[in-house]
């Protein structure tokens, strides 16, 4: 699933593709309509002879600014992607095409159909609505102390609660949790405020240095856990301490048990 590095690399590509372009036509290729949360004629309403001016992130949603004042909001699900063509080199799982006056196509693509597609007000008003925390890399730590000092949760369910801060999704949670050396089922509020400084810091360095390497795993470095998250393997820090896998929250996690103690 993109992640909020992955969200902020395909901003940024958006940015590149589609900004200051006229839209001159939609196609509409997903059948069932599964993406769509605004419908066809409401999205081709809001955009053809429109320009997208600006963009917008806040955690794994992203947000253009219509020239009209309205936003689109594109959600990745599990398999989202942009790919930038032209012709008649459709992508593969393409749901969505803008045409723009200069030629060129632009497809959100989505293999599962766990995406969305959909015209909002504003990304505030969104924000609000669905409840959603701030952006991971917006927060200061003691917005991160607050929103998780409360929670009689796991640690790890309260990483990827979207609703306290957003952005944080399985690897990176995983990645924090082995960085800071806290088991992934301790209770959040049993954490203390030095081990969520930490977590906070490689949480906050951890996304960035995926931006910069533009989330290329194969260019992380060498350390990083995300290159051990598999049963038996053995992160050269802990060659004594094969890694682990657990389920927290029905999610799929991997710890250093000589690291991460319960």
């Amino acid at each position: 699933m993109p992640e909020l590095p992955e969200v902020e690399i395909m901003r940024r590509y958006f940015n590149e593709c589609a900004l200051d372009k006229t839209i001159t036509q939609l196609d509409f290729l997903d059948e069932l309509g599964k993406v769509y949360k605004s419908s066809p004629e409401i999205i081709e309403k809001s955009l053809i002879g429109q320009r997208f001016t600006e963009t917008e992130r806040i955690g794994k949603y992203l947000f253009a600014r219509i020239s009209t004042g309205q936003y689109l909001h594109l959600h990745f699900g599990m398999t989202g992607n942009l790919e930038l063509f032209q012709g008649d080199n459709l992508p593969k799982y393409a749901r969505l095409v803008f045409h723009f006056k200069s030629g060129e196509k632009l497809a959100f693509c989505d293999l599962r159909k766990f995406g969305v597609i959909e015209i909002v007000d504003t990304p505030q008003a969104y924000q609000k609505a669905a409840k959603i925390g701030d952006d991971f890399l917006t927060i200061s730590l003691e917005y991160f102390k607050e929103r998780l000092q409360k929670p009689a949760v796991a640690i790890k369910t309260s990483l990827l609660n979207q609703k306290l801060f957003a952005g944080i999704g399985n690897w990176i949670a995983d990645e924090m949790l082995f960085e800071a050396g806290i088991h992934p089922l301790r209770m959040s509020k049993d954490i203390s405020e030095a081990e969520l400084a930490k977590l906070y810091k490689a949480g906050q360095e951890i996304i960035a240095t995926a931006i910069a390497e533009d989330t290329h795993y194969g260019d992380f470095p060498a350390n990083f856990f995300v290159n051990y998250r598999k049963i038996d393997a053995l992160h050269p820090s802990h060659p004594n301490s094969p890694v682990e896998r657990l389920v927290v929250g029905g999610r799929g996690t991997f710890i250093v048990p000589e690291k991460q103690k319960l």
